[in-house]
């Protein structure tokens, strides 16, 4: 907390002079104003708390704590009152004052007590504020990105019908352009659970829809939703690798996802007529899946944070129009599900994540 510039709004320069005899010794520098239009004139970045006179000549009681706090919301107050002013200065404390202190009970013991505590009380305002705020934007990013999957999930019903030749025969040229705008609908889909998912997971609202899940059929149905996606690039979904794997307990919903938001990343940072590469196996204890792109790489620097929320590499930034949610995502899936994800890349060599799935205790 210390050290501290007090901007002290009082009138009377003897009560100045003994508060600063009070405190002297502490880490503080004081600003001494006379008024509340001096005090106003101040730059807020200037100081760090005020110390308010009740009874100021220019002030007119409660209303000077209303005038100081339509123009300083960040700064924390302390009243200073005579005794015969104890009921307005308690109606300011009601009104968001942190705290006051009465001038006959002044001593160094009290003031620092009152300053330490404004600052705890103002710094909890301050973060409950901001948390009513942000859950407020998450209930609000919640509700709209529900709204707009159902009329996406519709439009791509719709075209994968007239890819089909469901409404009528389509050219090659018009085929190709249907195939574009499925890719482009199924990626912001993905962007779209995306959000939900992150709601879920940090609202503690996800419980998971535990069912047998064949983990291969999983992987298959991925691969053929994500490949008009890699299709309009050229790029090639390799399956190097897939054995029969035992069935599990899992959330297949969740599990698809994970699986999606993977071969995602690996195909947006794979250069046009690359190659992904998708190895799936178990052992006695654990599946693993390996996807491997051939793109620019993760530095090593930049892996340990890499499944943090908002966090992407460097590459990342620049290549990708996520935000940095689809691993997010991935690692909170498979901690839910007591699995683990890893990344094996050298900058420049492309990047493998390979994700591990314990058996015991879910095989059926």
């Amino acid at each position: 907390m210390y050290p501290l510039t007090i901007l002290a709004i009082e009138d009377n320069d003897a009560d100045f002079l003994y508060i600063q005899e009070l405190l002297h010794g502490e880490n503080f520098t004081f600003i001494h104003r006379h008024s509340l239009k001096e005090a106003l004139s101040c730059e807020e970045q200037d100081y760090d708390l005020i110390l308010l006179d009740l009874s100021l000549p220019d002030g007119q009681g409660l209303k000077t704590v209303e005038a100081l706090n339509e123009v300083i919301k960040s700064k924390p107050i302390v009243i200073l009152t005579g005794l015969v002013d104890e009921d307005r200065a308690i109606e300011a404390v009601k009104r968001g004052v942190q705290d006051y202190i009465l001038k006959e009970d002044m001593s160094a013991r009290a003031l620092n007590r009152a300053i330490s505590y404004a600052f705890e009380r103002k710094q909890y305002e301050v973060t409950t504020k901001r948390l009513a705020v942000l859950e407020e934007h998450d209930e609000l990013m919640a509700t709209l990105s529900h709204d707009l999957k159902n009329p996406v999930v519709a439009a791509n019903r719709v075209l994968k019908l007239m890819a089909e030749g469901a409404a009528g025969a389509v050219n090659d040229e018009q085929a190709e352009l249907l195939k574009h705008l499925i890719a482009s609908n199924e990626t912001m889909l993905l962007l779209i659970n995306n959000l939900l998912e992150v709601y879920r997971f940090e609202k503690d609202a996800y419980p998971l829809r535990l069912e047998v899940v064949n983990l291969s059929m999983v992987l298959k149905s991925c691969v053929e939703s994500m490949t008009p996606f890699a299709t309009t690039r050229a790029i090639s979904l390799e399956t190097k690798e897939v054995t029969v794997v035992p069935t599990v307990k899992a959330d297949s919903i969740s599990l698809r996802r994970m699986v999606q938001n993977i071969l995602d990343n690996a195909i947006k940072f794979s250069p046009n007529g690359g190659t992904v590469e998708i190895k799936l196996c178990a052992n006695e204890k654990n599946i693993t899946l390996s996807i491997s792109d051939c793109g620019p790489g993760v530095a090593l620097s930049m892996q340990s944070n890499l499944f943090d929320r908002l966090k992407r590499g460097k590459h990342g930034r620049s290549h990708s129009t996520g935000k940095g949610l689809g691993l997010y995502i991935c690692k909170k899936i498979l901690d839910a599900h007591n699995g683990k994800i890893a990344i094996n890349s050298q900058e420049g060599k492309g990047a493998a994540f390979i994700v591990t799935l314990p058996i015991e205790q879910r095989t059926i």
